[in-house]
């Protein structure tokens, strides 16, 4: 019985201390994704103020 109490503790900690990882990579997810996003919001501005007048599309086929 003892033995299978160790277990049990030894796997619900190992259980914690996944959940805690999965937490920090998923708020360095969420963080990294708002950083990209900021990036191309500020691209498409960039691009929209040098006024070149091709989409990306216009650009892949030229006419």
């Amino acid at each position: 019985m003892f033995w299978f109490l160790l277990f049990l503790a030894v796997v619900a900690v190992w259980l914690l201390v996944l959940a805690l990882l999965a937490k920090k990579l998923w708020g360095q997810v969420k963080a990294l994704t708002r950083e990209l996003v900021a990036a191309q919001s500020k691209l498409d501005a960039a691009q929209f103020e040098a006024g070149s007048g091709q989409t990306r599309e216009d650009v892949r086929a030229p006419a």
